[in-house]
């Protein structure tokens, strides 16, 4: 199996978790509460990854930079309307929505990126759409 077929798949089953874990900490400890704490320690734990894998030799240059910010400040906020949306609904059907983003990062890729689409994608992406909203309604 490839690489980034393995990483993917290790994403998605942590992602799971990861949704499930968010729900249960937001009846407990509330919105802001569980935002802060998960964001406390995913920079931990990229900052331990980041210096312990010993992958940092790069130099930071100022576009990367500013596009990794911005990457970060919509992260950010998709994750304060994620948070808003399990707090307030099922996790099931929050992250069956939620989960269609790579719909928009398609689009993107093809507008701005001139990547392509093939057929074969294209009917993925309304399977992948159809499928969000059966899971979700």
């Amino acid at each position: 199996m490839e690489k980034h077929i393995t990483w993917g798949i290790i994403a998605t089953i942590l992602w799971g978790l990861w949704a499930v874990l968010l729900k249960l900490s937001s009846t407990r400890l509330g919105h802001w509460q569980s935002v802060l704490v998960y964001t406390v320690f995913s920079v931990i734990t990229v900052v331990v990854l980041y210096f312990s894998l010993g992958e940092n030799t790069r130099q930071f240059e100022a576009t990367g930079v500013i596009l990794a910010a911005s990457a970060g400040v919509l992260g950010g906020l998709a994750l304060v309307f994620f948070q808003k949306a399990v707090s307030s609904g099922p996790v099931s059907t929050v992250t069956a929505i939620s989960a269609l983003y790579p719909v928009i990062a398609i689009v993107f890729g093809i507008v701005f990126l001139r990547e392509n689409l093939s057929m074969t994608n294209f009917i993925g992406i309304i399977l992948a759409v159809a499928a969000g909203v059966l899971i979700s309604v």
